[in-house]
């Protein structure tokens, strides 16, 4: 791609029903989607060859005690060969489980296993962690 516009509007028009909000700012994309809808948006953003946000540099978390989705968990993507940054995010209530993606990027583990130790919030794929270790 050649501009993060150009960029922005594609990703729109591919997952136009799973982007709850889209905008640019710091020279970066940033998503709002579903946690139902999460997995698909980074599949479809790893795997298109228009995308190729291939490395995972962050997972983290902000804490909004107010609000009834009191977390919005927030992923850092990096496409290499575009040399762009995008942030990805959604919003979910206290004790949800959520959907792991080590399956998609294994680096995911560690990052996941953190927001789980500040924050308290389970992974998918520690189910099958805490109940062997349990």
């Amino acid at each position: 791609m050649n501009s993060l516009e150009d960029l922005e509007k594609k990703i729109n028009s591919e997952l136009t029903t799973k982007i709850n909000n889209s905008e640019i700012k710091h020279n970066q994309i940033y998503l709002e989607t579903d946690k139902d809808d999460f997995l698909d948006v980074i599949l479809f953003l790893k795997t298109n060859l228009d995308t190729k946000f291939q490395q995972l540099i962050d997972i983290t978390v902000v804490d909004y005690p107010e609000n009834n989705q009191r977390f919005q968990v927030v992923y850092l993507f990096l496409s290499h060969e575009f040399n762009q940054r995008l942030v990805l995010k959604y919003s979910i209530s206290e004790n949800e489980v959520i959907p792991s993606i080590t399956s998609v990027f294994p680096a995911a583990n560690w990052y996941e296993r953190e927001v789980w130790d500040l924050f308290g919030i389970f992974f998918s794929s520690f189910i099958q962690f805490f109940a062997y270790f349990g």
